[in-house]
């Protein structure tokens, strides 16, 4: 089992991100991000950067290139420019 983690809405990431568990970003990133677990874009959420996972699912904004081994699911309201 994976371990989640979250950054909530209102919170900025600088930097890349990086592990093996799941991620829920509810917030803004800017800095690549690798996971071996899977990773929510909520609606709301801003990312500026390339994101990578076993599992990626977009309900908010990406500027950057979205990679995964398994799946991408773009959900409604999604935007991605990569």
């Amino acid at each position: 089992m994976s371990t989640l983690s979250t950054i909530s809405a209102g919170t900025v990431v600088r930097g890349n991100i990086r592990g093996e568990g799941d991620l829920d970003i509810h917030g803004r990133v800017e800095g690549s991000i690798e996971l071996g677990g899977e990773v929510l874009i909520a609606e709301g959420a801003l990312i500026r950067s390339d994101v990578r996972a076993r599992r990626i699912t977009v309900r908010g904004a990406v500027l950057g290139n979205l990679s995964a081994d398994e799946s991408i699911v773009l959900e409604p309201g999604a935007r991605v420019a990569g």
